[in-house]
């Protein structure tokens, strides 16, 4: 093996050995999420969304780092460069560790990354429901608290007592 693909190699391991850091770390932050949700503690959640949102970015940059390399390693290996996926760096590897060792990078990653978003997911339905329940609430008090209208659509006035909010009753 030519020592530029070995170069690219070592960097592309270590490329994803700090996606699999990140994304543990980001598993951490989604799963506490979800306590915090629980509990509606919003002042740790807004501090946990801050962390989450540094970690996405962080992702992001990483995975920048890794296209690039990924690139640059097809091509000098003669690969397709823009389809090469890190399962088919493993079969072109195959004859060596580098082939099993990218195999067990792909499985933990795959594997973090759909707990991250089950995690995540979860979490969305939480929020939701949490929503739905306040627009709920805030929907009854403001009937409640509203009394009915004075007028209606017709414009004509409303028969019966004179409620709070109400300026114009009809006596009979």
């Amino acid at each position: 093996m030519k020592p530029e693909v070995q170069e690219l190699v070592k960097q592309l391991d270590l490329s994803l050995e700090g996606l699999i850091k990140v994304y543990r770390h980001l598993l951490t932050v989604v799963r506490k999420e979800r306590e915090l949700l629980v509990a509606a503690k919003l002042e740790d959640l807004t501090e946990n969304n801050r962390v989450k949102e540094m970690t996405l970015l962080k992702v992001r940059e990483l995975e920048e780092t890794r296209i690039k390399v990924a690139k640059e390693l097809a091509k000098q290996e003669g690969l397709d460069v823009e389809r090469t996926r890190l399962l088919d760096f493993a079969r072109h590897f195959d004859s060596s560790p580098i082939g099993e060792r990218f195999r067990k990078l792909h499985s933990v990653l795959d594997l973090l990354i759909k707990r991250v978003r089950e995690h995540n997911q979860y979490n969305e339905v939480l929020v939701t429901s949490a929503l739905d329940t306040m627009t709920g609430a805030i929907g009854h008090l403001r009937d409640n608290l509203g009394g009915g209208k004075t007028y209606k659509k017709s414009g004509a006035v409303k028969s019966g007592t004179a409620e709070s909010g109400q300026l114009v009753s009809k006596e009979a």
